[in-house]
């Protein structure tokens, strides 16, 4: 069987990551895919069974304020035993409690409670997917592994959110769901299968990464500050993103005509696809500079991107080209954050604190939903549209990449 150079190419190219970078990877995948429909659709199919934009956004606080704890108490566990099958198997078997309840829910309280379970579920696996890359990148950069895992999540997303449009408009709404209980199984099965090799792994790769640590704390608590403040603004960015826009399409803007919510699925299906073709070339693009450069780059995007949805609520015929292309800047955007950041707060944490660094770096995600979608969904239900949210998220990103320019790390 003669086999395409293509082919030959791609196997290669995949082949060069040690094993267990290449696990994880797939690990993050399929919690993408899974995660993916869950994430991006869970507001307009709650929208459309009477949900109001208040409750669906209190669903996402609160699912927020669970995560903070289970962040928590997942940064100890890891600080302690350095191993990340236990709370990759639990935030599975939690994530499929939740689907089931989602998928049966009808009102606000069931809501609620599965969002709650959402919220636990990702505190518990996002330190842990997370804590391991470092661990299993060996002589591969780490940003680059970081842009790699980034990568398969991007392709996850834009799978998870294409297929899970296509079965919520053809099959059954809330079949997303479904989708995700199956994605956590295959992730158990992993785990399972290979739970011995990825400890010894990590405890292998320690002392190496102890001593690249200690490089950085100095610079590290002289940016610490600006730091913070930058990755609450992109990830309260994100959370607008994927929660707000969707609603603030479908209802429409000032002059803005409401979208359909088969459009709106297609539009963050070519955004999260942008994303997925960014995602490792801007992540290998990145690894070759500064290690805040990612950063200021990514402001400047989530404050061009959010200034254009500002506008375009003011149009209408022309506002679909300022919103897709705003969708480039969001991915330029994001492809930069992901890796930068992640790489950042791990390399300067303290060598029995890095389970605690990331458990907080994932609690700054969370905590972009903590006011974020609540805040915007009131917006939303009194004025009908949120203008005036992407306004403010144009100036405050604006306002720090300024302050940030001149700091290097």
């Amino acid at each position: 069987m003669i086999i395409p150079n293509w082919v030959r190419i791609n196997k290669f190219w995949w082949m060069q990551f040690p094993f267990h970078l290449r696990l994880i990877t797939k690990i993050r995948f399929f919690a993408s895919f899974g995660a993916g429909g869950v994430i991006y659709l869970t507001s307009l199919i709650f929208n459309s069974i009477g949900l109001s934009a208040t409750d669906i956004g209190l669903g996402f606080t609160i699912s927020a304020i669970v995560g903070t704890l289970t962040r928590l108490f997942t940064g100890n566990y890891l600080n302690k035993t350095g191993k990340i099958h236990s709370p990759l198997i639990s935030s599975s078997l939690i994530s499929i409690a939740a689907g089931s309840i989602l998928f049966f829910s009808r009102d606000t309280f069931s809501y609620i409670i599965g969002q709650s379970l959402i919220g636990a579920a990702a505190g518990i696996y996002w330190p842990a997917a997370e804590f391991g890359v470092p661990f299993f990148c060996q002589e591969i950069d780490t940003r680059k592994a970081f842009a790699l895992v980034r990568s398969a999540e991007a392709l996850g997303i834009f799978f998870g959110v294409l297929f899970g449009g296509f079965m919520t408009n053809i099959i059954y709404s809330k079949s997303i769901y479904v989708n995700d209980i199956f994605c956590m199984l295959v992730i158990i099965f992993f785990i399972y299968r290979n739970k011995f090799s990825i400890n010894k792994t990590i405890e292998n790769s320690q002392a190496k990464i102890t001593g690249a640590s200690k490089t950085f704390l100095k610079k590290w608590n002289r940016n610490s500050i600006l730091i913070i403040i930058s990755i609450i603004l992109i990830t309260t960015s994100l959370a607008l993103i994927q929660v707000t826009l969707p609603l603030d399409l479908i209802k429409g803007g000032v002059f803005r005509e409401p979208f359909s919510g088969e459009l709106i699925s297609y539009i963050i299906s070519l955004q999260l696809a942008l994303l997925f073709f960014l995602q490792w070339p801007i992540g290998a693009w990145i690894s070759k500079k500064e290690r805040l450069f990612g950063l200021k780059f990514s402001l400047i995007n989530f404050s061009c991107a959010s200034l254009l949805l500002f506008v375009s609520s003011f149009l209408n015929i022309s506002a679909f080209y300022l919103i897709f292309f705003s969708l480039i800047l969001i991915s330029l955007g994001t492809s930069s954050f992901l890796p930068t950041s992640t790489d950042v707060v791990f390399r300067i944490a303290p060598s029995n604190k890095k389970g605690y660094a990331l458990a907080l770096l994932s609690q700054c995600f969370a905590m972009g939903y903590f006011l974020g979608p609540f805040i915007s969904g009131r917006v939303l239900d009194i004025f009908g549209y949120a203008a005036i949210i992407w306004l403010l998220i144009s100036f405050f990103c604006l306002s720090t990449l300024l302050i940030l320019l001149k700091k290097s790390f």
